[in-house]
């Protein structure tokens, strides 16, 4: 009898920061097709959706006053996606 052998863990990239405790998502998308998180290199079927406020800035800004992230629910970190209706919401 051959021995199993032993699956691979997948290390996550080092937080800089302690992640918080019941983060609340605005959304979750479902994708088609399962994706790999191009952080931790989970196997994702989903996608969170958070809000972005400006709080403070010491320029005129350009940018706009929220926005959308979307994370991984792995590793809670921001991925990149491309839904165009969620920038015209």
């Amino acid at each position: 009898m051959k021995p199993v052998p032993k699956p691979t863990p997948v290390a996550a990239p080092p937080a800089s920061e302690p992640e918080p405790e019941g983060i609340q998502f605005e959304a979750e998308y479902t994708v088609e097709q399962p994706v790999r998180c191009p952080l931790c290199k989970a196997s994702v079927k989903t996608v969170n959706v958070l809000r972005m406020l400006r709080t403070r800035v010491n320029f005129t800004s350009n940018l706009p006053r929220r926005g959308w992230v979307a994370a991984c629910p792995s590793c809670h970190g921001i991925v990149t996606v491309g839904v165009a209706s969620l920038l015209t919401s």
